[in-house]
């Protein structure tokens, strides 16, 4: 159960990213603070089952959840099993609040974790950095908390009752689209796949990838689109469009440019050898 508490210099502090303190593989004490903790905080559950009292509201932690806590606020955990294991991290700098603004933890809470064993990575890799003796040390814990809370975008849903994260509940659907994206398809389709209704469809993509779900479709065909501009040079743009679902050629050279900047042929002429190059 390693653990580091540092001591922050003034430079240390000047980063946008810091590590106050890091643990992992923790036997979790009970923990009271009424006046809140000087950083931010995220601990994640390994084993065991824990519980959470901020802002008035009691949460269960169970294994695979992790909970972040604002700084300077009230709060007490505790386990409910007598083998809680966590790992935690506290953190600060001038850039924390942008990107947790970003991720969307804006509030302390728990959490369902989709990717838990990446996030154990991120932690212990930034334990790992912490301890070289060297002088740009600092300058890889920074960079390591920043990937964390970066991470943290797609491995985290609002825990509620009997519910899965946004993203497995998605994960049907994006399954779907990963096989099925070359043929016609509708909204009400795409909904039938978990048997939701199409309003509630487009929560879940916006909810959970900021997108609707046409846009994703679209995005996983320009994806394969730009597959085929390099690997097959001999296929025509028109039946490039064909293949990857799109009505026609026009209407995939507007999705392209517009997402892309360029223009398909412009694509494959970046990143593939002129035609003639291949019968050499």
């Amino acid at each position: 159960m390693p653990f580091i508490f540092t001591t922050l210099d003034e430079n240390q502090r000047r980063l946008p990213f810091f590590l106050a303190t890091i643990g992992y593989d923790w036997p979790q004490e009970a923990i009271k603070r009424p006046e809140g903790y000087s950083w931010y905080q995220w601990l994640q559950c390994l084993s065991g089952r824990g519980e959470l009292m901020v802002g008035g509201k009691r949460m269960e932690v169970e294994p695979g959840d992790g909970f972040f806590l604002l700084p300077n606020e009230e709060h007490e955990y505790r386990s409910l099993s007598g083998d809680w294991v966590t790992d935690w991290m506290g953190f600060g700098g001038f850039g924390v609040e942008e990107v947790l603004r970003t991720v969307g933890l804006e509030a302390s809470g728990v959490y369902a974790i989709s990717d838990l064993w990446r996030l154990k990575t991120l932690l212990r890799e930034i334990y790992n950095a912490s301890m070289i003796d060297s002088a740009i040390a600092h300058h890889e814990t920074s960079l390591l908390v920043y990937e964390t809370l970066l991470a943290l975008k797609v491995a985290l849903e609002p825990k509620t009752r009997n519910a899965l994260p946004r993203h497995a509940k998605l994960g049907p659907v994006l399954q779907y689209v990963r096989v099925h994206y070359a043929e016609p398809t509708s909204i009400a389709g795409l909904s039938a796949v978990i048997g939701v209704t199409p309003q509630y469809l487009c929560k879940l993509f916006r909810q959970a990838l900021g997108m609707r779900p046409f846009e994703y479709l679209a995005s996983f065909r320009i994806s394969k689109a730009k597959e085929l501009l390099v690997a097959k040079p001999e296929l025509s743009i028109a039946g490039i469009a064909r293949d990857v679902g799109f009505t026609d050629s026009n209407y995939l050279c507007r999705v392209f440019k517009k997402a892309e900047g360029i223009s398909p042929s412009a694509f494959r002429n970046l990143h593939s050898a002129p035609l003639g190059e291949y019968n050499k």
